[in-house]
């Protein structure tokens, strides 16, 4: 098939003026990695896909079209101009594809909490996800994928805990700080920071086990993956960055780990409850950790080749990609839900 894949466009002012979130991103951009994952196993799967919504992405496969389109009214021109069998939007809605394709030619992958702008062929991340959208039960559901030849396994573990992602209250990332200091291990603390009280908050609470580093890539948030004890996602059912109390979407990061070998502690918020389980301890969120049941919890872990099997047999790029083209199918032959 080709398929018309449509990343969110972010610019990246930092990188330069002309300069977006690329994909895979050259930093943190949990959606970019999704992208850049489906299309991993789109192309092994011998589609032809053209990105949108990453001006500057590279591409290392005669079947993968970068496609310098960056603001919506670009990509929309781009769509009305050009033939493709689908459209997957993982943009959240830049484009309004109810407008552009009538014919429901397209799908939607939801990666917000809350309602999505357009529900028509809509897949969702987890039930918890679809449920919190209100959408039909029997509006798919697809998790996110992982190609385990991007990660490192490492089986020796090194003695530290790891948050990576944004900090911020709806992410737990001071809950992460109190599991570490019941286990008596560091917390290494990477992904931005934009809210500068609450960093300071988890210092002035936790400095003594906390080592901030910021936002990491490439190789050293490869390196980190895999080298730590387990990862925490302490997910809170707080106000989130889109004013609905936050429910785990899909969680990318969960994946991530357990391709890395790296067993997950995380909080039964969203999506949390159904995929973390299977790849460590799935905690109530509000549950007071005592320096016994965080040892406890640490020794029940999960080992590095059992995670990274659970990675691969559930989370696959090719098996998630192959769930979509079931999708896309279905869909050109006249399906459609919302």
């Amino acid at each position: 098939m080709k398929i018309a894949l449509l990343n969110v466009p972010i610019k990246a002012p930092w990188l330069g003026s002309d300069a977006w979130i690329t994909v895979p991103p050259q930093g943190y951009g949990g959606i970019q990695w999704v992208v850049a994952t489906l299309i991993d196993g789109l192309l092994e799967l011998d589609h032809e896909v053209f990105l949108l919504g990453a001006p500057g992405s590279s591409s290392t496969s005669s079947s993968l079209k970068v496609i310098q389109r960056g603001a919506s009214d670009d990509i929309q021109n781009w769509l009305q101009q050009n033939e493709v069998d689908i459209v997957h939007d993982s943009s959240n809605g830049v484009v309004a594809l109810d407008e552009l394709f009538p014919s429901s030619l397209y799908i939607s992958t939801h990666h917000l909490t809350g309602k999505p702008r357009n529900p028509m062929n809509t897949v969702y991340l987890s039930n918890a996800q679809r449920r919190q959208a209100r959408a039909q039960p029997d509006a798919p559901v697809i998790r996110l994928p992982v190609n385990p030849a991007r990660y490192i396994l490492k089986r020796e573990k090194r003695d530290y805990l790891l948050f990576l992602g944004r900090v911020s209250r709806w992410k737990g990332a001071l809950e992460a700080a109190a599991f570490a200091k019941a286990a008596g291990l560091p917390l290494v603390l990477a992904g931005p920071s934009w809210e500068e009280d609450y960093l300071q908050e988890i210092r002035s609470s936790y400095g003594d086990v906390v080592r901030f580093v910021g936002e990491v890539s490439g190789h050293a948030r490869l390196d980190l993956l895999a080298g730590a004890k387990a990862l925490m996602v302490m997910s809170q059912p707080v106000s989130g960055p889109w004013g609905d109390e936050w429910c785990e979407p899909g969680a990318t990061v969960v994946s991530e780990a357990a391709a890395s070998g790296t067993p997950v502690i995380a909080t039964d918020n969203g999506c949390l409850a159904e995929i973390a389980i299977k790849v460590g301890c799935v905690l109530r969120c509000g549950e007071i950790v005592t320096r016994r049941r965080a040892n406890d919890i640490l020794n029940s872990l999960p080992s590095p080749d059992q995670v990274r099997a659970v990675a691969i047999h559930e989370w696959s790029h090719v098996k998630v990609a192959r769930q979509y083209e079931n999708l896309y199918t279905e869909i050109i032959g006249g399906r459609r839900w919302c």
